[in-house]
């Protein structure tokens, strides 16, 4: 007999509304955690993650990194740009485009940040065996599409 999660039949059977709880779920233990201690959501972090890789991009080169709507990437940005973390220059190229780079303290904190989401992750996913993680991550970025953009 399976685990009853919800009570209700259709949702325990539900593959896409238990994918979106889990996601949900360590969302919100994420952002807890990275509130608490460095006043960031888990999105800012994923901002800080692409800016530190690709370096100074323009604003949407973010969003379509991180396969958000422009207008979440532009609270996504003037949020990091509030803390600190990220900061807006004018292109050489582009008078419209918005570059974006990471701050020195937006280095430090995407640093500081990443054992904590370690820590999470390893909780989180605890009953699940490597194999299973393995194989989850190859569903997963076979179900994420390039022409979606998220809230």
């Amino acid at each position: 007999m399976t685990q009853s999660i919800t009570s209700i039949t259709a949702l325990d059977n539900s593959m896409t509304f238990l994918m979106s709880l889990a996601q949900k779920q360590y969302r919100a233990l994420c952002t807890q955690r990275l509130m608490a201690e460095f006043d960031i959501s888990l999105e800012m972090v994923g901002a800080m993650r692409a800016l530190q890789q690709l370096g100074c991009i323009p604003q949407q080169q973010l969003a379509d990194v991180l396969k958000r709507n422009r207008s979440v990437a532009k609270r996504l940005v003037d949020n990091g740009i509030k803390r600190g973390l990220i900061e807006a220059s004018k292109s050489d190229t582009n008078k419209k485009a918005r570059m974006l780079s990471l701050t020195a303290e937006g280095h430090r904190v995407n640093e500081a940040c990443t054992p904590v989401i370690q820590a999470i992750s390893e909780e989180f996913f605890a009953g699940v065996t490597l194999q299973e993680q393995q194989q989850l991550m190859g569903i997963l970025k076979k179900l994420v599409r390039d022409d979606v953009r998220v809230d």
